[in-house]
C-alpha cells in the first residue's frame, strides 16, 4: 500500500492470512485479484463502517426513546412490554426474555425499564412497526405513527426502510463488507428517517457527517494517491 506506511507484497500476504482468505476473496474479486489494492478496499471499507457507525447510532437511540415514551403513555407505564394489554408476538416475547435475562447477570441491582429500553434490539423496535399480532392497531395507529414526524406514508411502506436500516447495521456490526452497496443512497435512506424522528440530529448529520467525505475517498485510496485510514 502506498500512502503513510508502505506495505510489501509479502507483508500484505501476511496481513491477508490474519483476515483469512475466505473473508479477503470479495475484495480480491472487485479489485481484479490485485492483493495490494483489495487491501486498501478493506481498509477503507472499514473507515466507510467506522464513519456509518455515528449516525446509525443517533438514528436508535433516538427511535427506541421515541418509540418507548409513546408506549410508555398509552399503557401508563414503563415496563410497558409487561402490560397484560400488550400482546408480543413470540420472537418479541423472547427478545424481552432474552434482554431481561441478559441484564439479570450483568447488574447487581435491579433491572429497570431504562436498562430494557437499551438493552433490546435494533430488531425488536424495528419489529414493532410489522404487522405482529395486530401491532397496527396496537402500536402503529395510537402511539407509533407519532414518532415520525410528517411520514404521510403507509405504515409498510415505513417498516421496509426501517428494515433496510437494520439490516446495513447488522452488515457493520458483524463486521461484513459494505463497499459493494449503494452506500450514497444508504446514507440518504438513513436521514430520511432520522428526519422524522429528531430533524435536529437529521440536520446535524448533514451538515458534519464525516459520511460523505468518506465515501469521495475511496478512489484516491483505492489508487494510493490517499493513505488507508484505521
Amino acid at each position: 500500500m502506498q500512502g503513510a506506511a508502505v506495505v510489501t507484497e509479502e507483508e500484505a500476504k501476511r496481513i491477508v492470512d490474519a483476515i483469512s482468505a475466505e473473508r479477503f476473496q470479495p475484495f480480491l474479486d472487485e479489485c481484479g485479484g490485485d492483493p495490494l489494492v483489495a487491501l486498501r478496499l478493506y481498509y477503507w471499507d472499514g473507515e466507510a463502517s467506522r464513519a456509518f457507525l455515528s449516525a446509525l447510532r443517533d438514528f436508535e437511540v433516538a427511535m427506541r426513546n421515541s418509540f418507548h415514551a409513546k408506549l410508555a403513555g398509552r399503557y401508563s407505564r414503563a415496563d410497558w412490554w409487561d402490560s397484560p394489554r400488550v400482546q408480543l408476538t413470540g420472537k418479541g416475547l423472547q427478545q424481552v426474555r432474552n434482554a431481561r435475562s441478559a441484564l439479570q447477570q450483568e447488574l447487581v441491582t435491579g433491572v429497570t425499564a431504562d436498562d430494557m429500553v437499551a438493552k433490546l434490539t435494533l430488531g425488536f423496535w424495528v419489529g414493532l412497526t410489522g404487522r405482529g399480532r395486530n401491532y397496527e392497531m396496537q402500536f402503529w395507529n395510537p402511539a407509533l405513527r407519532h414518532a415520525f414526524r410528517g411520514y404521510q406514508g403507509r405504515r409498510g411502506s415505513l417498516q421496509q426502510q426501517l428494515d433496510h436500516v437494520r439490516r446495513f447495521r447488522n452488515r457493520i456490526g458483524h463486521h461484513e463488507r459494505i463497499c459493494h452497496r449503494h452506500l450514497e443512497k444508504d446514507f440518504e435512506t438513513l436521514l430520511e428517517l432520522m428526519e422524522y424522528v429528531s430533524p435536529e440530529k437529521a440536520a446535524l448529520h448533514r451538515q458534519f457527517s464525516q459520511i460523505p467525505e468518506v465515501l469521495a475517498r475511496k478512489p484516491l485510496v483505492l489508487s494510493g494517491a490517499e493513505p488507508v485510514r484505521l
